[in-house]
């Protein structure tokens, strides 16, 4: 629960919605790519979760939400998001943004007015309707990845947004180990707050450790990719900046993060040219012993000692079964949703269950530990369905067009495609519906094969339009 707001910060806040707000307006108007970053800066540079800590705080995700229906970052991403419509209508001749996800955008804003409505009818309060842990999150996933696409559309601006990634994440790895080594490490650290464990993390919250896995992605692609050709010296950097985003990640003991990194990592095994797999499995192969031994020696042994795989999946095995393993909870979602399953609880809806096995929930019940599930509990197979086509089309986009990009718009769209599969085992297990910074991230690994098409497609009208004026 959000603490309440002091009568100072009431003022503070107010006066920043009426500044702020206009002039975000003028600037997606005129110049949407400073928009754009610095929503990618703050997303980059602030942590959202506070779990694991041992007193609470706002965050600058959670600013404004004690006032508003929504946060003033919300609500500067509403606003971008209008502004960018806008703009878009008032230039319908120009080239369409994400035409394959653009259906899907139109039937989940109809999907949550109509729960809105519903809710409504029956007494439910507005925001609790629209809070964050309904279905909110989903469209401002969406607003963010139409908003990049929107602003990034020259080379100029792609190149920008990602040298901003690789830098960002650079200086949040740095900051990271340092706090790592010199001090206490993160202190949302439940493994030693809640479980006693005497364990020091990198980083808790999974935004963070996709932030490093990004940036690992992109070093290691410009160190085996053909057509990149550092230096020695930018190689040797690239590679030190490569172990130390690994490190951040095998030091923040997160499994789903560890699986994520791994899924990246092949994906772009799959992406090399035969010739260069073999040098890269060999360091790969190397990197990997070292994180799983690490991985092991510092956390999973505390679950299980009887070998790594079965302390990676102490809390999902068989033999378990499902009242006493992890899956209990969706088990649980799955046993309250009695005649719901089309529509779903509604996007305030809850679910009930053992509260013994379900402590780690407090008194919540408002959402479960998957993103498909948590889709599923509020908006029923409809909405799971339309979930999962929007990905479906984003995966159908990418692998359609990945063959024709070269260079950095190839970068741009492997490290985009990259990233979602990062997050694949968070939507599995974990909670990004419900999380502000993770579903905008998201949105943004959404965003960048679409940018790189697009860019793409600017550059062979310019090349066509030089031949034809060169033949003239």
């Amino acid at each position: 629960m959000t603490p309440a707001l002091t009568p100072a910060e009431v003022t503070t806040n107010l006066l920043a919605a009426l500044f702020l707000i206009p002039i975000v307006f003028g600037f997606v108007i005129k110049a949407p790519q400073l928009v754009a970053l610095g929503f990618v800066g703050v997303l980059f540079s602030f942590s959202d979760s506070t779990w694991g800590q041992l007193t609470a705080e706002n965050t600058i995700y959670s600013r404004g939400s004690g006032m508003f229906y929504f946060s003033l970052l919300n609500l500067v991403l509403l606003t971008a998001g209008f502004a960018a419509l806008l703009k878009r209508l008032a230039n319908p001749q120009g080239a369409q943004l994400a035409p394959p996800m653009a259906k899907y955008f139109v039937a989940f804003v109809f999907l949550i007015a109509g729960h809105v409505l519903i809710g409504l009818m029956e007494g439910i309060d507005l925001n609790v309707i629209l809070g964050y842990n309904g279905m909110l999150n989903v469209i401002n996933m969406l607003v963010f990845m139409y908003l990049a696409i929107m602003a990034f559309d020259s080379e100029k601006d792609s190149r920008k947004l990602l040298w901003t990634i690789v830098i960002l994440a650079a200086i949040r790895g740095v900051f990271g180990a340092v706090r790592y080594f010199m001090f206490d490490g993160d202190t949302a650290n439940p493994y030693r707050n809640f479980e006693g464990l005497n364990i020091k993390i990198f980083y808790f919250d999974i935004s963070d450790n996709f932030v490093a896995s990004l940036g690992a992605f992109c070093a290691a692609w410009l160190l085996t990719a053909p057509e990149s050709k550092p230096s020695w010296f930018r190689r040797a950097l690239l590679f030190g900046f490569l172990v130390l985003e690994i490190a951040a990640v095998a030091l923040s003991f997160r499994r789903s993060s560890l699986i994520g990194l791994g899924l990246m990592f092949a994906f772009l095994f799959l992406r090399l040219p035969g010739k260069r797999k073999f040098l890269v499995a060999i360091v790969g192969a190397a990197l990997l012993t070292v994180v799983a031994s690490v991985f092991y020696e510092h956390r999973l042994q505390f679950n299980n000692n009887e070998s790594m795989f079965s302390s990676l999946i102490y809390d999902i095995a068989p033999e378990r079964g499902i009242r006493n393993s992890r899956f209990y909870e969706l088990y649980a979602a799955a046993q309250s949703m009695d005649g719901n399953w089309l529509f779903g609880r509604g996007t305030w809806g809850t679910f009930t269950g053992d509260r013994d096995r379900l402590s780690y929930h407090g008194d919540d019940f408002s959402f479960v530990h998957s993103g498909f599930g948590h889709v599923l509990l509020k908006t029923g197979v409809v909405g799971l369905l339309l979930f999962c086509s929007l990905l479906s089309a984003y995966i159908a986009f990418y692998m359609r067009h990945r063959n024709y990009l070269t260079g950095e718009s190839r970068l741009l769209a492997d490290a985009g495609f990259a990233g979602f599969l990062f997050w694949v085992p968070t939507l599995l297990i974990g909670t990004p519906i419900i999380e502000f910074r993770t579903m905008l991230l998201l949105g943004l690994t959404l965003a960048m094969p679409f940018i790189a098409v697009g860019i793409r497609t600017v550059q062979v009208r310019r090349a066509l339009y030089d031949q034809n004026y060169a033949v003239a």
